[in-house]
């Protein structure tokens, strides 16, 4: 345990005792048991109304599977929330899937949220030439993750029982979120009895996660044993992962310098190599000056048109080599229409 996680463990005595080693079964009991209660719990104070943020990954699964069998023969009414940023990881965007047409046929209601498609990262690239997203330039998540969920919450949030969201978050899976986690509870938020809860007033919502202090072990535990005995299809996540370390993202993904997951993925399944060939491959065609128009200070800015171009066949050439469906019409429509308003061409203007 780090420094955090050891300070947020000392108060979650009411609901879990989390003493013993990582692989005794008792352990991952009373981490099971005190999520379960600390779910009703949050009945008891008067959510009503759950929305599940489900992935597809461990820590969503988990909580996801927690919160749904916490509120079976409540009358809470439950909701699981997938966004599809249409840049997933192929395997485990048809995990995803299938979990969610499992649910839907235990009567779960399950809600696809996608971006808008002035927002999606086609658009963003071919049509309006950002260039591939980088620490310095972070423009994916936000219109890609975060503005597909908020706006579909706002339309929830003004009724008359409280709305709860659930997410899988832990402290652990990186300094960065923990630092946030702590943040978040010195601010008002709870991080003591092993859950974390903050409510929004800003979209008049509360957040919760039932295992914010376990273990990446115990995530794997639970989604490798217990969950399946509950009738759940979780045991075939291992193997989606294809190693616990994997972390995944979009395929994509320019953040890291590096995308090992893809590499993992197609060492085996060779059919997804186009995509990886095209991930490596804009990664550095993007960042070549003579693609990007420069800036009246010099610096490179958006991508030429020429580029753009290119981008658009050798995208289209994936799309053939893979069966997969990349760009939707819709996309193609909104990238030539953008193409033609010339606001984005090679040359700069004031507020352009």
């Amino acid at each position: 345990m780090n420094r955090i996680t050891q300070s947020v463990a000392q108060l979650v005595l009411p609901y879990t005792d989390v003493s013993g080693d990582s692989h005794d079964g008792r352990r991952l009991d009373a981490l099971i048991d005190g999520a379960q209660r600390a779910c009703r719990e949050m009945i008891q104070r008067g959510y009503r109304r759950w929305y599940v943020m489900y992935s597809g990954g461990k820590d969503s699964t988990t909580a996801s599977v927690i919160a749904l069998e916490a509120l079976r023969g409540t009358d809470a009414s439950v909701e699981v929330l997938y966004c599809d940023t249409q840049l997933e990881i192929p395997t485990l965007y048809q995990f995803a899937q299938e979990f969610l047409g499992f649910l839907a046929t235990q009567g779960v209601k399950t809600t696809v949220l996608k971006p808008d498609p002035e927002d999606s990262f086609w658009v963003q690239v071919i049509g309006k030439g950002y260039a591939m997203p980088s620490n310095k330039f972070r423009w994916c998540t936000e219109r890609l993750k975060i503005r597909p969920v908020q706006r579909y919450l706002k339309t929830l949030a003004q009724q008359e029982e409280q709305g709860l969201i659930v997410t899988g978050v832990r402290f652990g899976e990186s300094d960065a979120r923990d630092l946030r986690l702590r943040l978040s509870c010195s601010r008002g938020g709870e991080c003591g009895q092993g859950v974390w809860f903050e409510e929004s007033e800003r979209i008049g919502l509360g957040y919760f996660s039932p295992i914010v202090i376990w273990r990446e072990c115990d995530v794997w535990d639970f989604l490798s044993f217990v969950a399946p005995d509950w009738g759940y299809p979780t045991a075939g996540l291992n193997a989606v992962y294809q190693g616990r370390e994997t972390r995944f993202g979009c395929w994509t993904c320019s953040v890291v310098s590096q995308d090992r997951t893809m590499q993992r993925i197609v060492s085996t399944q060779h059919q997804w190599r186009p995509l990886l060939e095209l991930r490596n491959w804009l990664v550095e065609f993007t960042r070549t000056p003579d693609n990007r128009v420069r800036r009246p200070n010099g610096i490179p800015g958006r991508l030429t048109m020429a580029a753009r171009s290119e981008i658009l066949r050798r995208v289209q050439a994936t799309e053939q080599a893979t069966g997969m469906s990349i760009l939707s019409e819709e996309e193609i429509a909104r990238i030539h229409a953008l193409w033609a308003s010339g606001k984005y061409g090679d040359e700069y203007s004031f507020g352009s």
